[in-house]
């Protein structure tokens, strides 16, 4: 009997915030929920969790992860491709969720720099299981290395079938947030490829393979991608686009208004716009970083550090730092651009999507907020995602 999953997204709960232990639309699960066909393994994971620290996170997801490659090496066995491929990108996500939000190179205040032996190999299970989804599928698929200033990020770059020098193709750059790497966003690149699009999936800049630091001046690894695309005789390098989801939608904005290469662009979940909020809005959002910290520790029992809360003179520092307006960026973002976001958002403030609409050209701007949903919109994105993709090949190829 087939999963009715809308209707098991319908009976969750809203509530925007991280906590672990509750699966929630808004909430710390919204980043895998498109990522599997079936809630019901997560449900009952959540709901026997001890902690999250490694000792209880790691095998806890781990078990489930090698419940499903189980199901992938048996359906080998009998010859059904399909049903192993389905069955390696499901071990590969609750192998994400076993290593979440590991590795992260950025001095994250929820996981120590340096990953336990159990957590190191939840992640190089998960790059195994990604890599056996791979050779299940057909079409392209090429590791490509970007490199700028003694630094590298990996990505994973596809090509539709028929594209060549002679009939070349418009271009995706799918640039990953804080704590999903190319390969859980890699799913992506399904629709670029969709429409008749190349997509390359990199790494994000203080994540996963890369040696980028997560700071304003790595934009320049985004542009070494482009650089990247540019070089293949099959990609219209006149034709690139960007996307990007949660702090991938911020580095959509900052790239596209650093590089006029960036044609048009879909952001979700844009952050970083410049809306600084107010008084309560900020304090909210500082208390919350708090309380994050202090519950959620993604590393070795006995090591959570001390946690402070931030002031609100450092919480502006570090707003200066990357706010688009307050860095006479936000005037350069001139080219079409979908924005999209649930407006129940508890990390980027839906100020910031306004602030986009308020700014630009008269037109090109097309944006959709959902009020029943949160950070990323992820329980409308079987809506959203498909028409941004279209619109994109639209914008790409007028």
């Amino acid at each position: 009997m087939a999963v009715d999953k809308a209707a098991q997204m319908a009976a969750l709960p809203i509530r925007a915030d991280e906590d672990p232990f509750v699966v929630a639309i808004g909430g710390f699960y919204r980043r895998w929920f498109n990522l599997v066909d079936d809630l019901q393994p997560m449900l009952d994971t959540v709901a026997t969790l001890k902690g999250t620290e490694d000792e209880d996170w790691v095998p806890a997801w781990s078990a489930v992860a090698e419940k499903f490659v189980k199901q992938a090496e048996d359906a080998l066995k009998r010859g059904d491709k399909a049903a192993a491929r389905n069955g390696f990108i499901h071990a590969k996500t609750y192998y994400s969720l076993a290593r979440f939000p590991a590795p992260y190179h950025s001095g994250s205040p929820i996981c120590p720099p340096e990953m336990s032996a159990i957590k190191k190999e939840s992640y190089d299970r998960y790059l195994d299981c990604f890599r056996r989804t791979v050779e299940l599928r057909d079409g392209t698929h090429e590791v490509i290395k970007v490199a700028r200033d003694g630094h590298e990020a990996v990505g994973y770059l596809r090509v539709p079938k028929g594209a060549s020098a002679t009939n070349k193709v418009p271009a995706v750059l799918v640039m990953c947030g804080g704590d999903m790497y190319k390969e859980d966003r890699e799913k992506y690149a399904d629709g670029a490829m969709n429409e008749g699009m190349a997509a390359l999936v990199v790494d994000a800049p203080g994540t996963g393979q890369t040696s980028f630091a997560h700071a304003p001046e790595s934009v320049v690894a985004w542009q070494s991608a482009l650089d990247a695309l540019q070089k293949r005789p099959e990609i219209d390098g006149n034709r690139l686009g960007a996307f990007g989801v949660s702090r991938g939608g911020l580095w959509v904005m900052r790239l596209a208004a650093h590089d006029q290469r960036i044609k048009a662009l879909i952001s979700c979940a844009p952050g970083g716009v410049g809306y600084w909020g107010t008084d309560e809005e900020r304090k909210e959002l500082r208390m919350a970083a708090v309380e994050r910290a202090k519950k959620n520790w993604f590393g070795p029992r006995g090591t959570r550090p001390v946690i402070t809360e931030m002031s609100e003179d450092e919480q502006r520092k570090e707003f200066l730092r990357w706010s688009l307006k307050d860095n006479g960026l936000l005037d350069k973002l001139t080219m079409p651009m979908f924005l999209v976001n649930g407006k129940i958002d508890h990390l980027t403030p839906i100020g910031n999507l306004y602030l986009a609409l308020e700014s630009g050209p008269a037109d090109g701007r097309v944006a959709r907020v959902y009020p029943d949903d949160g950070h990323i919109a992820a329980k409308n994105e079987r809506e959203w995602g498909p028409a941004a993709w279209k619109w994109l090949r639209q914008q790409l190829t007028r």
